[in-house]
């Protein structure tokens, strides 16, 4: 019963926390498929940033409660299916896939500049402008390019 709210606040957070990110992506969403997500370096940021995100905010949790967190959060913004994601992590995580591995130093450094976020109007415009250069570092730019090849421009 506990891991059930778990999960369910764990998704939540998740969700308020790249919603923005989302939303202000100008054009990024515009014709994209699920398979212009699957990219290593979009999804070991997401998979790695929803994991910190919930871990944070909701404590330690099984893997299984974990897993369905990533999967939910994951198949939301993405369109791609829980079982496809999971194998998808696994294999790029095994071969330590270079994309992948700076996917998820790219979420850890996102949520530290999060964490950073104080009391200081300016630190908090400083603190914007960081998270907003990680996310298109890591999700805008990867998609631009998936779409790029796949539009022949």
């Amino acid at each position: 019963m506990f891991e059930l709210l778990k999960i369910r606040r764990a998704r939540r957070l998740a969700h308020a926390t790249l919603d923005p990110f989302l939303r202000g992506a100008a054009g990024t969403a515009d014709g994209l498929q699920a398979g212009d997500w699957l990219h290593p370096q979009i999804i070991g940021f997401l998979a790695t940033l929803v994991t910190l995100v919930a871990q944070r905010d909701c404590g330690p949790m099984r893997s299984d409660t974990l897993a369905a967190v990533q999967a939910d959060v994951l198949n939301a913004v993405t369109g791609i299916g829980p079982e496809l994601i999971g194998e998808e992590i696994c294999l790029w995580s095994s071969r330590a896939d270079p994309a992948f591995a700076a996917g998820v130093g790219g979420a850890a450094a996102f949520l530290e500049a999060m964490s950073g976020r104080g009391g200081d109007p300016d630190d908090n415009e400083a603190m914007d402008a960081t998270l907003v250069l990680l996310w298109e570092e890591h999700v805008d730019h990867p998609l631009a390019r998936v779409q790029g090849g796949r539009l022949g421009v």
